[in-house]
């Protein structure tokens, strides 16, 4: 009988951190070309400031990056084994004339995970992720969406879903709340 497990995201999703860390160590960025009317710089924000730079956009893809994790735990049954992620990601970001700031990114990793105790199952399926960000100089949002289904070689299933919002009011009032479920074979 499979039993849905709400748990905290951070401590039961451990191999989503394969996905984090090939998407933070991307190194090959394609960037669009900027329009006669903005200017393109990379990730929009001056480097010497670290304020962002109006009229901006920016855009990277990141595609086929592989990363592999040999230390990767199932978090349904803690067996130890080696992940591998396939992932390609787009983000944009888009400042105005006034400076207020949108960020997006999406990613999308196929995944792999062999065990290292012989006899239990390998995994394999697909990591979908969206981050979003909205920021102006008296409001701000962030927020972001994750699902997780991977099929195990025996038939099982695990599947992970994941929603986070913060956001701060011009007032100073925060909206805060996470969702997370996990269903375990």
């Amino acid at each position: 009988m499979r039993v849905p497990i709400m748990v905290p995201r951070l401590r039961s999703l451990r191999f989503v951190v394969v996905l984090l860390g090939s998407l933070a160590a991307a190194t090959v960025l394609t960037a669009a070309p900027a329009s006669a009317a903005e200017v393109h710089v990379p990730f929009c924000f001056n480097p010497t400031t670290n304020m962002p730079v109006p009229n901006c956009t920016f855009t990277a893809n990141q595609r086929g990056m592989v990363s592999v994790d040999p230390n990767n735990v199932n978090p349904c049954s803690g067996v130890v084994g080696t992940a591998t992620m396939v992932t390609n990601a787009v983000e944009h970001i888009t400042v105005n004339g006034a400076g207020d700031v949108w960020i997006t990114t999406t990613a999308t990793a196929h995944f792999t995970f062999v065990p290292n105790v012989a006899g239990t199952p390998t995994y394999q399926g697909e990591f979908t992720f969206w981050f979003g960000e909205s920021l102006n100089q008296n409001n701000s949002v962030l927020h972001d969406i994750g699902n997780i289904v991977v099929h195990g070689s025996d038939g099982s299933k695990i599947t992970a879903h994941f929603v986070d919002h913060i956001s701060v009011s011009a007032s100073g009032i925060v909206n805060q709340f996470s969702i997370a479920s996990m269903m375990c074979p």
